[in-house]
């Protein structure tokens, strides 16, 4: 079948993440043990929660101020927040925005709130807004489900229809190992891949196979 939708995640593909620099600023403002919930793929503890839409913002930082043994504002949380996203490579943008007139085009991330918000910044200044870039956006906090669990795959196909006119690129293999157990059409991609050769190379791959 025709590829007809392409579906990016986030984190790791279209935005530049940096860990340790997220794990340092966290522990800059007294929350010494954040490295053991945060992971570049999918979040342990509360943190996957939060990213589960199970509470809101204002929770997330309350539930961040009871590892931290001083005051915090909650401006501080959300500046340590960004520290994990660094910027997004215009040149991306531009590649999935020229996709559009031949594909649907949708995000498929497991964030939150406070992240994705910060995001939207980005965005703006390199002249766009998300929705110019996608069609629709699949967001684990409002989903209440986050990559690899199956249902957040299968409620993004019960709207996108046959997982054989899907083509998933994620940096993570266990996200692209739910998604092919779905029948779902994988690419790997990270920060180190070059972005549109590789994914040019991929869709003239499958329709070769047809």
């Amino acid at each position: 079948m025709k590829i007809k939708n392409i579906v990016f995640d986030l984190g790791g593909v279209l935005l530049k993440l940096d860990r340790n620099a997220c794990v340092e600023a966290f522990t800059n403002i007294g929350f010494e043990t954040f490295g053991e919930i945060l992971n570049e793929y999918v979040q342990d503890g509360f943190f996957l929660d939060f990213e589960k839409g199970k509470f809101d913002s204002a929770e997330f930082r309350d539930r961040c101020r009871k590892h931290i043994n001083q005051p915090v504002t909650d401006e501080m949380i959300d500046s340590a927040m960004k520290a994990f996203l660094i910027e997004i490579p215009k040149e991306r943008l531009d590649y999935i925005k020229s996709l559009k007139g031949n594909y649907n085009v949708y995000m498929l991330s497991n964030t939150n709130p406070i992240a994705f918000k910060i995001v939207e910044g980005y965005f703006e200044d390199l002249g766009y807004s998300i929705q110019d870039c996608f069609d629709k956006l699949y967001l684990s906090y409002q989903m209440k489900s986050a990559k690899p669990d199956a249902a957040i795959f299968k409620m993004m196909l019960s709207e996108l229809g046959s997982p054989q006119s899907v083509l998933f690129i994620d940096d993570s293999q266990a996200n692209l190992e739910a998604a092919r157990q779905l029948g779902i059409n994988t690419l790997m991609i990270d920060q180190q891949s070059e972005f549109e050769k590789e994914i040019d190379l991929k869709l003239k791959e499958i329709e070769q196979c047809q």
